[in-house]
């Protein structure tokens, strides 16, 4: 997966017999020789993408239960959260680069490993510190993996750029959605982190074994030759793309916002429903926050693709609307209100941000695509992690519904500046 397929590559190169390619090309171990169909790179790849969401978001039912059996705070919990964005960040800054020189499996392959040590950390720890360094090393994997694997599914599908687009904002976002419904379904014995961590960390070990015997190039196709820039490998200022900008930065806006969104939702919504549902079982928490990310999932996935620019401007006004829903529920004590507001933000969300993703990666340079992607989200990871503690104190000091009731009027008013934005992008 280093470089799955050239960039460019038509689909019956990437469908050449193993027999067919030339032993002079390539140039990797012999054990590294399996020349796999198109299809299968595909399905490795995403397979990284989503376990890696799904194992960074395990622990968000198991919260509660931490809070009570360590004695932390909502702010531990949200500050918890947050290190692996702030892991996961200069990751993104400083090496997201490489897989465009080192090639995308060279990144991937190493995330997998790091992401089984983080799980097994996170199942071992004991006190704050020890989940900290848990988070801290889910971050890293998860940085390294995030524009390799994005920009492999663009390599691997040149002609469909919609389509790649939908596989990578699809399992990411089911990724963030299954991990909380998983870490509750596998919360048994009286440790609630072990079996869901080290379940996980003997999946993403087995995943190595295709990985490790996966050859890096597409086969039959000579490398090509681009003039390179010394210390090609080293950390770069962040830039935007040349040509494509404004998709980009409303692409940028928009995931700064929803993942704002996805951060409150994965940190608090197990303590919000369990308020507004009388109940402490981790189930219901981990279904309201489920119902978000996996309905923006399955919006991504699912919906046909449109050219319309107005679907931004919908999306947005949507999840502006459900939001208003989600804070309603509590004053109003309508539990029906929250998992429809969850499911209607969720929607918006996964159609607003997958049209103006698919933009924005269209328009990239495909040979600086990993770099470009790096920047993308690193934006986007900003926005679940500074809001999210901010959020977290203002719970500390107020409550859980006046700080989620105030975070909802600024998300929600920031959607719909949004949208503007996007409407005023189809008038000029």
């Amino acid at each position: 997966m280093a470089e799955l397929t050239p960039v460019g590559s038509r689909l019956s190169e990437a469908l050449l017999p193993r027999e067919l390619a030339p032993r002079e090309l390539l140039r990797t171990p012999a054990v590294s020789r399996w020349n796999a169909l198109r299809g299968v790179r595909v399905g490795l790849t995403v397979s990284v993408l989503l376990l890696l969401m799904i194992g960074a978001n395990l622990a968000t039912p198991l919260y509660p239960a931490l809070q009570r059996s360590l004695h932390l705070t909502s702010v531990d919990t949200t500050v918890l959260f947050t290190i692996y964005v702030f892991a996961l960040l200069p990751v993104l800054l400083a090496v997201g680069h490489w897989s465009d020189h080192l090639g995308r499996r060279a990144m991937v392959l190493p995330a997998v490993l790091l992401a089984a040590a983080g799980d097994l950390t996170f199942a071992s720890a004991h006190s704050l510190a020890q989940l900290a360094v848990g988070r801290a090393i889910q971050g890293i994997a998860v940085g390294l993996t995030t524009a390799a694997a994005g920009a492999a599914l663009a390599d691997l599908l040149p002609d469909q750029p919609a389509a790649a687009a939908r596989l990578t904002l699809a399992a990411s976002a089911g990724g963030v959605a299954l991990g909380p419904l998983l870490g509750a379904t596998l919360d048994v014995g009286s440790d609630p982190l072990v079996t869901p961590f080290v379940t996980h960390a003997i999946v993403l070990l087995a995943l190595c074994v295709p990985l490790l015997l996966l050859h890096p190039r597409s086969p039959g196709q000579e490398p090509a030759v681009h003039p390179r820039p010394p210390l090609p490998l080293r950390p770069r200022a962040f830039s935007l793309p040349t040509r494509g900008r404004r998709p980009f930065l409303l692409t940028a806006a928009t995931g700064f916002t929803s993942y704002a969104v996805f951060g409150v939702y994965l940190s608090l919504a197990p303590s919000y429903a369990a308020t507004l549902l009388h109940t402490r079982n981790p189930l219901a928490g981990a279904a309201v926050a489920a119902l978000l990310l996996g309905s923006s999932a399955t919006a991504q996935l699912l919906a046909r693709p449109t050219r319309r620019r107005t679907v931004p401007a919908m999306g947005l006004t949507g999840l502006a609307l459900g939001l208003g829903l989600v804070v309603l529920a509590a004053y109003v004590h309508q539990p029906a209100l929250l998992f429809t507001g969850s499911l209607l933000a969720g929607v918006c969300q996964g159609l607003a941000f997958r049209a103006l993703f698919t933009q924005a990666t269209a328009a990239m340079d495909p040979e600086r695509r990993g770099s470009q992607l790096s920047a993308l989200w690193v934006v986007v990871y900003l926005g679940s992690s500074v809001p999210t503690i901010a959020v977290g104190m203002l719970t500390q000091s107020y409550g859980i519904l006046p700080a989620v009731s105030v975070f909802a009027a600024v998300a929600g008013l920031a959607c719909l500046a949004i949208a503007a934005a996007s409407l005023r992008r189809e008038r000029s």
